[in-house]
């Protein structure tokens, strides 16, 4: 079937009114944020009125101690302002696909839906990446073990206790690893036993968590020597800002009988609280 005739509404006429866009808008947001490891366990904020080179500002709270209440003496205030960390909107990513005129109306239609997956993905794919790459430099860049290692039950309770003595909270603590970093644990008896934890591994072959911490995989990290740098974090060790949601278009290129698909995104990244996460080496890439 010819590109724009055959069918009413015609696909020129189904561009224009925003139908199949708005679509394709909605699917690449949506696998987007499904495709998501690292990003979803960080500090995110979401502001329209970004611009490449903007800086965002976010403030970080100094937490206090008590004192031994004396009767008849004025307290002295405890100054909670710490040092705020600095996220700047310095990265402008984009992917684009492109379909000739001669498409035929159902392929077109099929080729939106594999390409909204495709570019969702990949946007997902280099915001996790670029987290990732933070880390390392994570506890004044300290990187527990050494290259090669086997993930193990002593490597989670060393870098706990890690996390413990700098008085890191224990809600939202996640543990992010490679695929090697998933088989080692499966060996872990406390990983795969439904009395040690609320989400087991065995038998239903998910992630699942260890000691209250989720516990997440992907291919997005950064290699080190042998291995990669995977991490047991709090959600405030790092942060995230994107510019609103990925700005995904349908663009009508007549003069070259194209039509263009994009998805770009403006977002930064950063580390917030330095001691709020450990770095670990996995076992292999």
């Amino acid at each position: 079937m010819p590109y724009n005739t055959g069918t009413d509404p015609t696909l020129a006429e189904l561009i224009t009114a925003k139908f199949i866009p708005e679509k394709y808008r909605k699917d690449v947001i949506m696998h987007t944020k499904s495709a998501l490891v690292v990003a979803d366990c960080v500090n995110r904020e979401f502001q329209d009125d970004l611009a490449y080179g903007s800086v965002v500002n976010l403030p970080v709270f100094s937490e206090g101690s008590t004192t031994e209440v004396t009767p008849g003496t004025e307290p002295t205030p405890v100054d909670g302002l710490g040092t705020p960390a600095s996220l700047t909107v310095n990265k402008w990513y984009q992917i684009t696909h492109e379909i000739s005129k001669m498409s035929k109306i159902q392929s077109y239609a099929d080729y939106f839906a594999a390409a909204s997956k495709s570019q969702g993905y990949a946007v997902a794919k280099k915001i996790d990446t670029d987290l990732g790459a933070l880390f390392s430099a994570l506890s004044s860049s300290s990187v527990y073990g050494s290259g090669g290692q086997e993930f193990s039950d002593d490597i989670i309770l060393a870098i706990m206790q890690t996390l413990d003595e700098a008085d890191v909270p224990l809600e939202t603590r996640v543990i992010i690893g490679d695929p090697s970093t998933h088989v080692d644990i499966l060996k872990i008896d406390k990983f795969i036993r439904n009395d040690y934890v609320r989400t087991p591994a065995v038998p239903s072959g998910k992630i699942g968590d260890i000691y209250g911490m989720e516990v997440r995989i992907t291919n997005n990290l950064t290699a080190a020597t042998t291995g990669n740098y995977g991490v047991m974090m709090h959600r405030e060790a790092l942060g995230l800002v994107i510019q609103s949601e990925p700005n995904a278009q349908v663009i009508p290129m007549p003069w070259k009988f194209i039509t263009r698909l994009t998805t770009d995104v403006i977002y930064g990244v950063g580390e917030i609280r330095e001691t709020f996460g450990k770095a670990f080496y996995t076992h292999s890439a």
